[in-house]
Order: C-alpha cells, then sequence, then structure tokens
C-alpha cells in the first residue's frame, strides 16, 4: 500500500512540474493574437501573360522563356516543351531572387510550389566525371 501511494505521489508531483513548466513557455492569455501571415503565390499567368519575353527553343524541342521588368532585368524563366498556345507547354517556372525568397520560387506545370533545390552545400571531391 506504501509503495502504491509513494509512486501516486511522484507521479503527480511530476505531472504537476510538467503541467507548470508548459505554462511558462505558453503566451499570457492577455498577449494579443498576431494573425498568420498568408503567403500569396505570385500570379505567373500576369507575370509571363502580356509580358516583355524571350523563347529560345533548342533542337530537341526544349523551350526556355524569360521574362523582363521594364528595366531589362529577368524577373523569372519557364522551361518546358513545344506546343500549346504561346509555343510553350510548362513544366516549371523559376522566380528570380527578391526580398522575401532570397533563393527564389520555383512552381511545377499547375504553378504549384515546389522545392527548390540548389544543389549541396560543398562539392564531392570523390565524385566519379561523367564521360558519356
Amino acid at each position: 500500500m506504501k509503495l502504491i501511494l509513494r509512486l501516486l505521489i511522484f507521479f503527480s508531483v511530476v505531472g504537476l512540474l510538467i503541467y507548470y513548466a508548459g505554462l511558462k513557455h505558453s503566451a499570457p492569455i492577455s498577449a494579443p493574437v498576431r494573425p498568420v501571415a498568408v503567403e500569396r503565390r505570385p500570379n505567373l499567368a500576369a507575370i509571363f501573360g502580356n509580358c516583355n519575353c524571350q523563347q529560345w527553343i533548342d533542337r530537341f524541342g526544349t523551350v526556355s522563356r524569360s521574362a523582363f521588368d521594364a528595366t531589362g532585368h529577368r524577373i523569372g524563366t519557364q522551361v518546358g516543351h513545344v506546343g500549346g498556345p504561346t509555343g510553350i507547354v510548362v513544366e516549371m517556372t523559376y522566380l528570380e531572387p527578391d526580398a522575401g525568397h532570397s533563393l527564389g520560387q520555383a512552381f511545377d506545370f499547375a504553378g504549384n510550389p515546389m522545392p527548390l533545390h540548389t544543389g549541396p552545400e560543398t562539392p564531392d571531391r570523390n565524385q566519379e566525371p561523367f564521360i558519356s
């Protein structure tokens, strides 16, 4: 009976410590709630629709189209294959880095955000050279 009583007291004390430690790190009740900023997706149709664009097609049918702003700086690039009403069926869109996205942004064929893989942080010195 003493063992059960000691275990009950031990778990009660541990439970209270965990409860109060959790309260210490939570926001006070009177603190104003800050709304979570909703990140708006860029309007890709506006960027690449009626734009100052240059389009290139290689001998394999790969199409690349870059949009430029009024000052001549590249805003973004779309890559795909030949076809569609604008001459390109988009497979990937890349927007240049800006204040909110230091590495730029990547989107899939449907305009959904996708992870931007920029490669390894350091080069692989043991990599075998690719010889075709």
